[in-house]
């Protein structure tokens, strides 16, 4: 049974009992009306005879105190005739005869008292409550006194149409709130239904981006509504970010097997020259064993670097020792120094800079950003390291002066096989994933890196370093607690 049907249940059964109490109020004041009269007719001495009275409104007998009628029929029946003792109605006009059969009047004589009933005019709709008793000296005759009914019908008419009124107006308010209840409560939901059915429709575009548009404030329905357009904004940015990553992924696995190509080829075709018999000098075969070894050699090396941010992308736990990045840096200044001895390389880090994190992954982020340095910059070119703290950040800067990077290699250069220089020999130039390993190395131990890029003291991206040209790296690690740092 819908939410909808079982509103206008609801109310149809209130408006049930609104009718139900309305007609019963009704049958209650007619029966309390109806019992005040007969109140008044059982407090008439009728079974002593009344006599003749010459006019309405005194008591029915000389030492009769009770109650007064303002019309009332007095008569006498005996042998199957009533015989009139008096007749006066409310304006002095005669009141017609009740209709009082000898069936009826044994039926009321058989109660002790008699029974008061209710009897029709003859030839009129007007109705009387009538009491009777046996005279006490002739048994044969029967005293009758009765009232008519017309105030006790006025009175109900009044309460009929006052009762039609209110009724009326309860049950028209009751549809309005059904209305406004169905309105405000179930069309939201409704809504709601029909917006994940399109959503869910195999016949229709698979389309995240409805939303629920009526939301009441203030409602439980509005709630549930703006919780379920939450929903769908979150089911929308997974699904984007899913679809993202499988687009990174596509070009992730296109660009492995595009850098993996050419040293398969080139350890083939030298294999094949072997088999074949071509390489028939000493010198040649020696050469084609060197560029197999260099081209398995970096082969390797990608494997390994598709295997690093292969972990990264999976977040492997990372170990949590604490680390004094100062160190590292001095450790990497002098690897430099041993690679490029003629290469001016300095460093600031005096004091001990502590974060948590993994040795080998940081001393890789340390070579992989200074390796890019030495790489794609002049031997006259300087760098320098800086290790400091800022706040509750541990910061890591590696410049150069070389001749910075291009605008659009400067905004790509943390993807995965950018090169600053398509048309660089891939055996000098690297595999274009060492940054992208910075990134998630960084990322993986709660930091952030940045590049600040100038070209001719043009910023590229980032914020000017105050150098005329050259890149910057800014690392940016959370710094260990002062106590832990000092364990």
């Amino acid at each position: 049974m819908s939410l909808r049907l079982r509103v206008w249940l609801g109310i149809a059964t209130i408006a049930l009992l609104v009718v139900a109490s309305a007609f019963a109020t009704h049958r209650l004041v007619e029966r309390s009306l109806i019992d005040q009269v007969d109140a008044r007719l059982r407090s008439v001495p009728i079974d002593r005879g009344f006599g003749r009275i010459p006019n309405p409104g005194p008591p029915l007998r000389p030492d009769f105190t009770g109650p007064r009628f303002n019309a009332f029929f007095v008569g006498e029946y005996s042998g199957g005739t009533m015989t009139t003792v008096f007749n006066a109605g409310a304006d002095q006009h005669t009141l017609p005869p009740p209709a009082v059969t000898g069936h009826t009047i044994n039926d009321s004589l058989q109660q002790q008292p008699p029974q008061i009933f209710t009897a029709r005019a003859k030839g009129s709709s007007l109705e009387y409550r009538v009491a009777i008793a046996r005279d006490q000296r002739d048994a044969t005759l029967i005293h009758v006194i009765a009232a008519p009914l017309n105030d006790v019908q006025d009175s109900l008419s009044n309460l009929t149409r006052i009762t039609l009124v209110i009724t009326l107006t309860i049950l028209l308010a009751l549809a309005i709130i059904a209305w406004w209840m169905i309105r405000l409560g179930v069309r939201p939901v409704k809504q709601i239904a029909l917006t994940a059915s399109n959503i869910a429709n195999p016949d229709t575009p698979f389309d995240l981006s409805e939303r629920v548009t009526t939301l009441a404030e203030g409602t439980e329905v509005g709630d549930l509504g703006r919780a379920f357009n939450t929903m769908l904004d979150h089911l929308e940015g997974s699904f984007a970010e899913q679809r993202r990553i499988e687009a990174r992924l596509r070009q992730f696995v296109s660009d492995a097997s595009h850098e993996l190509r050419t040293p398969v080829q080139t350890i083939r075709g030298y294999a094949e020259l072997y088999r074949l018999g071509a390489l028939t000098r000493g010198d040649q075969l020696d050469d084609a064993m060197r560029r197999t070894e260099q081209e398995s050699v970096r082969m390797a090396a990608l494997v390994d670097d598709l295997l690093t941010l292969a972990r990264y992308d999976n977040e492997r736990p990372i170990a949590h020792e604490p680390i004094d990045l100062s160190i590292l840096a001095r450790d990497a200044a002098s690897d430099a120094r041993a690679v490029q001895p003629t290469r001016v390389v300095s460093i600031d880090a005096l004091a001990p800079v502590v974060v948590e994190g993994d040795d080998h992954q940081l001393r890789q982020v340390f070579a992989n950003v200074i390796s890019n340095a030495l790489i794609h910059t002049p031997v006259s070119a300087s760098i320098s390291i800086r290790v400091f703290t800022d706040g509750s950040e541990a910061v890591v800067e590696v410049c150069d002066n070389g001749p910075g990077m291009t605008p659009d290699v400067a905004e790509r250069a943390f993807e995965r096989f950018v090169r600053a220089d398509d048309s660089r020999s891939r055996r000098v130039g690297g595999s274009g994933l060492g940054l992208a390993i910075v990134e998630a190395a960084v990322g993986a131990h709660g930091g952030s890196v940045n590049l600040v890029s100038l070209v001719d003291g043009e910023t590229v991206t980032g914020n000017n370093a105050g150098a005329q040209h050259g890149t910057t790296v800014i690392i940016r690690l959370p710094k260990m607690l002062g106590s832990i740092a000092q364990r």
